[in-house]
């Protein structure tokens, strides 16, 4: 009884064995047929109707298809062979259920939806614009943009459908950032002449350590000021012991963060709110006047951590700050530089000039002729003070 059951059991696991066997036979793909056939001038849609009887396989041939072809195919695949005769005549084929269907991928022939597959891809990181400016040439006709939307629509051959999908792939992913160090100081002219090559100078020898990364030379030498390295923290720290020394002044040292080819606005003064009074001095109105340092910065991350810097500051100041008024001087540049990640650059030469015309009083005694220089004090300056701008970038 025993023995009958055991085989009873072996019979069940046969056959089980025999139908995952057999489930594995029909998951099984067809393999595509070979073909072995040789071409020397033959017309293409002659060429079609010969593959397709050796072969078996229904290929249909639309009005587009035309030209000559020579080639010598042993044992190849079916597709491969298709794809070997075809491309040099811009054609393109499509498996539609069990033929194919050869034609030119252009949207004015008329069987050209059945020779593409259409996909839709929503971008992540790039505009629609970025897309379709990188994208080669021949392959932008298969390719429609929704801005608003950030979708891209292909309607392309299965092939280029898979290089297209595979280009934007590699043009979407995450842009780099750059963090932008900004330090902003004004350094009077005279100082600058004193000073002389003493003003703002690290060195540091061959080999020889300073901070984690970088080594170099700030200096000035009167006229030029040049900064080869980016040691931030002991460069403010010298600005500092300037300030105390009320021969610089810093203004502030901003920070942001931009993306990648996109433009960054630091401003760095005050907004000033000045009454206006009209000749009769009937009516006065309000103007708002910002002076002081604007930057813009537009960084390009190079290959090798190289960063292309576009610098375009602008710095203004009332020519008179002891009576502020709406005549402001402003001066602009546009630059730029090649950096290593981390260095900094020196905007230097703007230079704002200080005039200063001011009167003390004691009232009405400081109006009577002949006496009223006992009880007034009349003060004029002027001078120059050179703006500085520090910029540094580092990639995040």
């Amino acid at each position: 009884m025993g023995k009958c059951k055991l085989q009873l059991r072996l019979c069940l696991w046969a056959l089980v064995l025999v139908f995952f066997v057999g489930g594995v036979g029909f998951a099984q793909e067809e393999e595509e047929p070979l073909v072995n056939i040789m071409f020397f001038e033959t017309d293409l849609r002659e060429a079609l109707n010969e593959i397709s009887l050796q072969t078996g396989v229904t290929i249909i041939a639309d009005q587009t298809v035309s030209g000559q072809v020579t080639a010598d195919l042993q044992d190849v695949p079916l597709e491969k062979a298709l794809r070997m005769i075809l491309f040099t005549g811009g054609l393109s084929f499509r498996k539609v259920d069990d033929y194919y269907i050869v034609g030119l991928p252009d949207p004015r022939n008329t069987t050209f939806s059945a020779l593409v597959e259409t996909e839709i891809v929503r971008l992540s990181n790039v505009t629609v614009q970025e897309v379709m400016d990188q994208l080669p040439t021949f392959l932008t006709s298969y390719v429609r943009g929704t801005p608003d939307r950030n979708l891209l629509t292909i309607s392309a051959p299965p092939l280029e459908l898979e290089r297209i999908k595979e280009l934007i792939r590699q043009i979407d992913t995450p842009r780099r950032t750059v963090e932008i160090q900004v330090l902003v100081t004004e350094v009077s002219s005279q100082a600058l002449k004193e000073l002389g090559n003493s003003l703002l100078q690290f060195s540091a020898e061959k080999g020889q350590s300073v901070g984690d990364s970088w080594y170099g030379r700030v200096e000035y030498d009167g006229n030029v000021l040049t900064l080869s390295t980016n040691i931030w923290g002991e460069l403010v720290t010298e600005l500092k012991m300037l300030e105390q020394k009320q021969e610089a002044r810093i203004h502030a040292d901003p920070r942001v963060i931009v993306a990648d080819r996109e433009t960054a606005e630091l401003f760095v003064g005050d907004l000033q709110i000045l009454p206006i009074s009209s000749e009769n001095e009937e009516t006065t109105r309000i103007e708002r006047v910002e002076v002081g340092v604007v930057l813009e910065v537009t960084p390009t991350i190079l290959p090798d951590d190289q960063i292309l810097l576009k610098l375009a500051p602008e710095v203004s100041h009332f020519v008179s700050e002891a009576r502020p008024d709406l005549v402001v001087k402003r001066n602009s540049v546009s630059t730029t530089v090649r950096l290593a990640n981390g260095q900094t650059a020196v905007l230097a030469g703007m230079t704002m000039q200080d005039f200063y015309d001011l009167s003390r009083k004691v009232p009405i005694l400081g109006d009577i002729p002949i006496i009223r220089w006992l009880f007034r004090n009349d003060v004029k300056r002027e001078g120059d003070r050179e703006v500085l701008i520090f910029v540094t970038p580092v990639i995040q």
